[in-house]
Formats: C-alpha cells, sequence, structure tokens
C-alpha cells in the first residue's frame, strides 16, 4: 500500500499582517460582493487548479483581520487550512508565541503545535 505525501504548507503571518494593510478587491470579490452564487462558482472551479498555499494565503487574506489577535487569527488560520486538506502548516511568526497563546490555539483546534525554531512553529493538524 503506498502511503500520501503529507500536504505541507509554509505561511508567513508578517507578511500576511503587511499584505492584510494593504489589501484591494479583485473584480472576483467586487462581483461577488453583487451575486454571491456566481463568485462562489466561479472561485471553487479556480481554486481547484490551485496549490494548497496559495489558496491558503486568500482564505487568509479575506478572512483573517490585522485588527484581530494573533490567538484569533491563527485559530482561524488553523481552520482555514483544514478545509482545504493541509497537514502540516510550518508558520513563521515575527516574533515569539508565548504558552498561554499556543495553549488557546491548541484548545480551540485539537493541533499539535511544536516550536521548531526561532520565530517558527511546526502545526501538525
Amino acid at each position: 500500500m503506498e502511503k500520501q505525501e503529507t500536504i505541507s504548507v509554509v505561511f508567513d503571518y508578517t507578511s500576511f499582517l503587511g499584505a492584510s494593510c494593504k489589501k484591494k478587491w479583485t473584480f472576483i470579490e467586487a462581483f461577488g460582493s453583487f451575486a454571491p452564487i456566481f463568485s462562489t462558482v466561479w472561485k471553487s472551479n479556480i481554486d481547484d487548479a490551485r496549490k494548497p498555499d496559495d489558496r491558503l494565503w486568500d482564505k487568509a487574506i479575506n478572512n483573517l483581520s490585522a485588527q484581530s489577535s494573533d490567538e484569533s487569527n491563527l485559530i482561524s488560520l488553523v481552520n482555514l487550512a483544514k478545509r482545504e486538506g493541509i497537514e502540516e502548516l510550518r508558520l513563521m511568526m515575527p516574533y515569539e508565541l508565548d504558552e498561554t497563546q499556543i495553549e488557546t490555539i491548541v484548545e480551540h483546534t485539537n493541533a499539535q503545535i511544536r516550536h521548531s525554531a526561532q520565530d517558527e512553529f511546526l502545526i501538525r493538524i
């Protein structure tokens, strides 16, 4: 029996924070605000052909907020990754997460979080 490859993605939270402050609407997003059903069908067809890391990035830009707490954003990010079928998330942070933050994320996602390098965490979903 052949073992399937783990779907692993690297997510740079620092880049996300910068990009989320400069986000501009795309044509699909603007059109989708007027006709949501067309946007949903169109996006699902496009998403099928894209890599998991690109899909996760786009979903993060649309669902997370620089105004929300890191814990809230990271809980949402893990849940988005889970829905995308991602099993391992390498999270690059601009700073260390403390134990309380990690415990909160684990409690709300049931993910396993391991500190793997300075300001980098490996999350198994």
